[in-house]
C-alpha cells in the first residue's frame, strides 16, 4: 500500500474556515440548470455555482459509492487504495482528509450511518451519538451543524435522495411529470417498480418511451427536492453566522444512468456496471465566497483532485504520495507565470476510472470482471477484462458525445496510444 507521509499533529492554524463536504448519491451534472440542463431543477445550487467554482468536467474515480468515496478522502485511485468491494477496509496507516484536518485543530464528526460499514472505516473521522443526532435526510445534518456552529468543523454528508427508488413527495413527484404524462398520473407496471425497487436487475424491466420520459421526470423532480433541501441548508447556515467562513463543497460519489445505454441506475443498483460518462461524470462546485470568485472551469478533474484543492486553499502542507492535484491554479488568478504552467498541464489531463460488477451488490464471481477506463476530452478506451476475457471500446467524444459508436477497429493508433496509458496506470497505481 502506497502511504502518504506526513505529520497530522501540527499546530493549528488561526483564520481557517469550517468545512462542509455535501456529497450527493448517483447525480447527474447535466440535470443541475447550472450545467445547462432545460428544466428549472437546480435553483438554489445554481447560485451557489454563480458565486464559486463551477467544474464542468469532473469525473468519479468508479461506477459505485465506496471506491470513488475512499479516493476523495485519500487522494489515491481505487487500486491503490484497495477498498474497491464490499468488505474491505483502508489500512490504518493510510492518511485521509479528516486525520490530516483533524491534526491541523479542527473537529471532525461524522453521523454513524455513514461509517457503520467496514468499507468506511479508518477514515479517521470522530463518531457521535446515534441517538442524539437522529432524523430524517437532511434534518440530521441540521443537528449536527447546530451543534458544532461555534467549533472548526469538518463535516461529510452523503445524501441519498437521487437514489433508486425514484419516488419523491407531492409536489415533486409531479412537478416535470405533469407535462408529459397527459393528464394521467397512472403508474405502469414498469414505474411502479422504479418507485419502489431500490435494485433493478440490468435487463430485467422493459421500459417503453412513455416509461422512460416518466422515470427521469422522477429522477428531476427528487433533484428538485434536493435543490431546495439546499437552499433550507443554507438560510440555516445564513442564520447561526457560518455562511462567511464555510468551504463548501458540492459533488457526487458517481453519475446514473438514465436509459442511455439501455437500463436506468449505477453498477450497485444494476448488478452490471458501465463507465460511460452518464455514469462517471459528476458535478463539482466550489462555494467560499470570502476567498473564491466565480469561475467556470473547463479543464478535466476528478475526485482525486478534492483532497490537495482543500488543503491548498487552506494554505496547509500537502503530504506526498497523493495522486491528485490541487485545482487552485485553475480558478485562481492566472496572470503569473506558476499558474499558467499549472493550466497548460491540467489541458493535457487524463482521466482514469475502474469498477467491478455489481458494485457493492457484487459477488465473488461479479469481482472478477473489471472496467476500466482511461478518458481524455477527445477520446474514452473503455476495457472490460473478466472471465469472458477482454473487450476494448474506443468513443470519439468530440463527435460521439454520448459514446453510441464504438469505433475501436477504426482507429488502431489511437487505441494503442490510449492502451499504454491504461496499463501503465494500471501498472503504476497497483504498486501497493
Amino acid at each position: 500500500m502506497l502511504l502518504l507521509v506526513f505529520n497530522t499533529k501540527a499546530e493549528a492554524k488561526e483564520g481557517l474556515p469550517n468545512i462542509l463536504l455535501f456529497t450527493i448519491d448517483a447525480c447527474r451534472p447535466d440535470h443541475f440548470s447550472c450545467y445547462g440542463y432545460s428544466r428549472n431543477t437546480t435553483p438554489n445550487i445554481d447560485k451557489l455555482a454563480k458565486e464559486g467554482a463551477l467544474f464542468t468536467n469532473a469525473f468519479s474515480q468508479s461506477a459505485w459509492t465506496t471506491p470513488g468515496m475512499i479516493s476523495i478522502f485519500t487522494s489515491l485511485y481505487p487500486p491503490t487504495h484497495d477498498v474497491d468491494a464490499k468488505g474491505k477496509t483502508l489500512k490504518d496507516n493510510v492518511l485521509t482528509l479528516p486525520k490530516v484536518l483533524k491534526g491541523n485543530g479542527y473537529t471532525v464528526p461524522v453521523l454513524p450511518k455513514f461509517v457503520d460499514i467496514s468499507n468506511y472505516w479508518h477514515l479517521g473521522f470522530d463518531v457521535v451519538d446515534k441517538e442524539q443526532f437522529q432524523g430524517a435526510e437532511g434534518e440530521d445534518l441540521l443537528k449536527l451543524l447546530e451543534v458544532y456552529k461555534d467549533k472548526r468543523f469538518f463535516i461529510w454528508y452523503h445524501h441519498h435522495v437521487l437514489h433508486l427508488p425514484y419516488n419523491p413527495p407531492n409536489p415533486y413527484d409531479e412537478i416535470f411529470r405533469k407535462d408529459i404524462v397527459n393528464g394521467t398520473s397512472t403508474d405502469s407496471a414498469a414505474i411502479s417498480i422504479v418507485k419502489r425497487q431500490s435494485i433493478i436487475k440490468n435487463g430485467s424491466v422493459n421500459f417503453n418511451d412513455m416509461d422512460k420520459k416518466v422515470a427521469v421526470a422522477l429522477y428531476d423532480g427528487q433533484l428538485r427536492q434536493l435543490d431546495d433541501y439546499i437552499g433550507q441548508l443554507m438560510k440555516k447556515m445564513e442564520e447561526w453566522g457560518m455562511l462567511d467562513n464555510t468551504l463548501v463543497f458540492i459533488t457526487s460519489d458517481h453519475g446514473e444512468e438514465l436509459f442511455e445505454h439501455g437500463f436506468i441506475g449505477h453498477a450497485s443498483t444494476s448488478l452490471n456496471a458501465k463507465l460511460y460518462d452518464e455514469i462517471i461524470h459528476i458535478p463539482l462546485i466550489i462555494w467560499w465566497p470570502k476567498k473564491l470568485k466565480h469561475k467556470k472551469v473547463d479543464e478535466l478533474v476528478q475526485q482525486i483532485d478534492i483532497m490537495p484543492t482543500t488543503l491548498d486553499l487552506l494554505d496547509l502542507p500537502t503530504p506526498t504520495g497523493m495522486q491528485g492535484r490541487s485545482l487552485l491554479p485553475l480558478i485562481q488568478d492566472a496572470s503569473n507565470d506558476k499558474t499558467c504552467s499549472s493550466i497548460v498541464n491540467f489541458e493535457q489531463r487524463t482521466i482514469f476510472c475502474e469498477t467491478i460488477l455489481g458494485g457493492f451488490q457484487s459477488t465473488k464471481e461479479l469481482e472478477q470482471t473489471k472496467l476500466r477506463c482511461v478518458r481524455t476530452k477527445e477520446w474514452k478506451l473503455i476495457y472490460t477484462n473478466g472471465l469472458n476475457g477482454d473487450k476494448y471500446e474506443l468513443y470519439d467524444l468530440r463527435n460521439d458525445p454520448k459514446e453510441e459508436k464504438n469505433v475501436v477497429e477504426k482507429n488502431p493508433e489511437i487505441v494503442k496510444e490510449l492502451k499504454e496509458k491504461l496499463f501503465r496506470w494500471i501498472e503504476a497505481a497497483n504498486q501497493k
